[in-house]
């Protein structure tokens, strides 16, 4: 080979691995904003679901006080919200961890459809015979 070929090589070598520098910061920029969009998604659920329980809380609560005092009402409503607490840190495994662990894998580790094989891009090399 002369020297122009072993230029021409090193400079479509410069470019392939510009191509693939490129083309990985895409894919981490991909799977970064969707998982900043599930974290923002998350967040929001859970300020939404707070709101609705404090307000579905307190108008129990008037409920109930219409039937026992109100101190007795906030405490029974006090004791309902504790067992749910608890309830939610014993299932913790299968409520909260396990989907978000499915969901994190599934984004980082989801096949990207410009993956070419390599087996597909690489020549057999023959000897000479």
């Amino acid at each position: 080979m002369e020297t122009s070929e072993y230029k021409k090589l090193l400079g479509d070598v410069k470019e392939y691995l510009n191509s693939r520098y490129d083309l990985l910061r895409l894919e981490l920029l991909e799977k970064l904003s969707r998982i900043l969009g599930l974290v923002i998604m998350a967040l929001v659920v859970v300020l939404l679901v707070f709101g609705a329980l404090s307000f579905f809380g307190m108008a129990l609560m008037f409920l109930l006080s219409k039937v026992v005092p109100l101190s007795v009402s906030c405490c029974i409503l006090g004791a309902v919200f504790l067992l749910l607490i608890v309830l939610a840190y014993f299932c913790r495994e299968q409520w909260f961890i396990n989907p978000v662990v499915k969901s994190l894998a599934k984004i980082l580790f989801a096949e990207s459809d410009t993956e070419m094989p390599l087996t597909d891009t690489i020549e057999e090399v023959k000897p000479n015979e």
